[in-house]
């Protein structure tokens, strides 16, 4: 020893890699939580627990604005309710994409009977046709947004590793892209932990019940100007 060495910075040496998380919110929603008690997702919580080893940076959450219809008149109620929710969480940023609905027609499947009985069915006139008056709902843009803000933030350098959850494949391109341009590594949740997932990365995470359960926001929390925020009672 000449006394003349650099001190080692402990720090440095224990630092844990960064993170970043983005969130399909359709997909993960339609995923894991549509038919369970756990839609009032702390995503901030939940994001720390599927990467202890890293320190989550940024919490990006994709998603549109719903449109009420017959079948649900309150549906964009309970969706605002926990937008507001979520932009109380510090690390939790929100990308908004759009929905729309249309009156279109589209192609029918025949009817030649039925499964059970074989018993064949007439049909009317109006839907002896090729194709059917249908109200196509559709959420356009959220795969979009999470694709460009996971490229801009790798271009960045603002995470070593990106938590992807989604099972979207129009997003494979970019998981790629960063992968293979950027350097960084790319792990993939998919919301219904499909056995041969659509969307592939460098691991996998699985979204599980008990996680979900134990990561959700208190029933009732304040917005950031100070307002009330009500867990919807459906969701109890």
């Amino acid at each position: 020893m000449t006394g003349l060495e650099e001190p080692v910075n402990v720090l440095s040496m224990t630092q844990k890699l960064r993170a970043n998380v983005y969130i399909d919110g359709f997909n993960l929603y339609m995923g894991a939580l549509s038919k369970t008690s756990y839609k009032w997702l702390d995503l901030e919580r939940w994001a720390k627990t599927l990467m202890p080893s890293y320190e989550v940076g940024r919490v990006v959450y994709c998603t549109a604005r719903l449109i009420p219809d017959a079948r649900d008149v309150n549906i964009h109620v309970r969706q605002d309710m926990y937008l507001r929710a979520i932009k109380t969480l510090p690390t939790v940023q929100i990308y908004e994409g759009k929905f729309t609905v249309q009156d279109i027609r589209m192609w029918r499947r025949p009817e030649i009977g039925c499964q059970c009985c074989d018993h064949l069915t007439p049909v009317c006139k109006c839907c002896g046709g090729n194709t059917i008056p249908v109200i196509k709902r559709e959420e356009k843009g959220s795969d979009v947004q999470l694709a460009i803000q996971l490229i801009n933030d790798g271009y960045k350098q603002d995470y070593d590793v990106a938590l992807v959850v989604s099972n979207d494949s129009d997003i494979q391109p970019a998981v790629d892209l960063v992968r293979r341009e950027l350097g960084r590594k790319v792990i993939v949740a998919d919301p219904r932990n499909n056995k041969h997932p659509s969307l592939l990365g460098d691991e996998r995470r699985r979204v599980r019940p008990q996680t979900l359960g134990n990561n959700q926001l208190p029933a009732t929390l304040l917005d950031l100007n100070g307002n009330t925020i009500t867990k919807p009672i459906s969701w109890a």
